[in-house]
């Protein structure tokens, strides 16, 4: 078949390399002038800090400092370790800088002749299902282009999700969101609040507390105050809004007057070159999607990457395999109104069980499940024993100290190098 790969970063390299293994014919289209997607770090920032409605849109999250929050040799793809042996060093930290990130993925798409296949400095403007089984594709710049089927691997890092405050108009300081932090030298001196307490809100947090003169940290599972650290840190709830005296207010807490806030809330599912009578986002869910990965209706059409709270990589991999191989007929789908039945009570599950709609799409436990399920389905190998171990022993050290776990010595490791 002949496939195209939307996207050169971690989804899109493995997805072309899995197609080229299976004998399709593969085009990957990236907007951007190399490999890597997010891992790419772009050092200036965009002209609307929330980055909702920017001239000149970034692609990348990554702020300078940003470590990565699992050990690399849980990170690497299964065949290609994160060592000197593959993409990677054998002395790099364990938990390695975004820099050795983007030069394991650009050694990937060296050692597995990727680079040969992508099209950069394309951008899919466009993209749709013919009559005749055909996907059309066209690109800014280029003409229409006809592929038998297309992987989406374009990311789901670099639209900001901004929830609305009450009050906001109140507030006589100025909104960030984490996409567009960079440092903490513009916070040296000021009052500063916080909205979010996963992995970008945890590192944002304490850094800027080295230079601010107060951060006050909100997030869902803090309830009051706590104890004021050495670094002028305090955990709140989430705040009600502002008042009309700008100064952030909570149910448990006294008001409090800041400078600055930034969301460190997250990003959003968009794919604004597909017509949405294809796929719809609603609610961060992208439906309908059968093992989240294909659409019922157009089983050549298959999305890389779309779970979160998960080992990505990895994850990836077999996605890519698992979509590769159908495509070749390794492996059978359910009929379309069996997929759809099972997305339907998917969503009766969610909300039985209280599950927020914009959670669809996260695994965390459950990843270890799905990513054994998709390998058994197309004929790979499962998951080794090490990784769920060391991903749960991972978990533990970061539960047990959020500031220091990078520096903690695990116990189980992988076939990657680490020292």
């Amino acid at each position: 078949m002949k496939v195209a790969v939307i996207g050169a970063g971690a989804a899109g390299l493995v997805s072309a390399r899995e197609l080229m293994r299976e004998g399709h014919d593969v085009c990957v289209f990236e907007q951007s002038s190399q490999v890597g997607g997010t891992w790419v770090h772009d050092t200036g920032v965009e002209d609307d800090p929330l980055g909702l409605q920017s001239a000149r849109p970034i692609h990348s999250s990554m702020y300078d400092s940003l470590r990565t929050n699992l050990p690399r040799d849980l990170m690497a793809f299964m065949d290609y370790p994160f060592d000197s042996a593959g993409g990677g060093n054998d002395h790099w930290e364990r938990y390695p800088h975004h820099t050795c990130v983007l030069e394991y993925l650009r050694s990937f798409s060296m050692d597995f002749n990727i680079q040969p296949q992508i099209e950069f400095n394309q951008t899919v403007t466009h993209l749709e299902p013919e009559h005749d089984g055909l996907w059309r594709i066209k690109t800014s710049p280029g003409a229409d282009r006809y592929f038998d089927a297309v992987s989406v691997c374009n990311g789901h890092y670099s639209q900001p999700y901004v929830p609305e405050i009450r009050g906001a108009s109140h507030f006589k300081g100025s909104f960030l969101h984490s996409h567009n932090y960079r440092n903490p030298t513009a916070f040296a001196g000021l009052s500063v609040a916080i909205l979010g307490a996963a992995s970008s809100g945890a590192d944002i947090s304490r850094e800027v507390a080295t230079v601010a003169k107060q951060v006050a940290w909100c997030g869902e599972q803090f309830h009051s105050p706590a104890e004021q650290t050495n670094r002028g840190l305090l955990k709140y709830s989430i705040p009600s809004g502002f008042n009309q005296q700008g100064e952030l207010v909570f149910k448990d807490a006294p008001p409090v007057s800041v400078d600055r806030f930034i969301f460190c809330t997250g990003y959003r599912y968009e794919f604004p070159f597909l017509d949405s009578a294809v796929v719809s986002v609603a609610d961060n869910q992208v439906i309908p999607l059968h093992m989240d990965i294909v659409h019922p209706s157009y089983p050549t059409l298959g999305f890389i990457g779309l779970p979160y709270l998960v080992i990505p990589f990895p994850l990836f991999e077999v996605q890519a395999r698992w979509f590769a191989r159908l495509l070749i007929g390794s492996h059978q789908l359910p009929t379309e109104m069996e997929m759809m039945d099972a997305l339907e009570m998917r969503r009766r599950e969610l909300t039985q069980t209280n599950t927020k709609f914009s959670h669809y799409h996260r695994l965390g436990e459950g990843q270890f499940s799905y990513i054994n399920n998709l390998a058994s389905q197309c004929g790979s190998d499962t998951l080794p024993d090490w990784y769920e171990l060391l991903a749960k022993e991972a978990q533990q050290a970061r539960l047990k100290d959020p500031e220091h776990f990078r520096s903690a010595v695990l116990n189980y490791s992988g076939t990657t190098i680490v020292e």
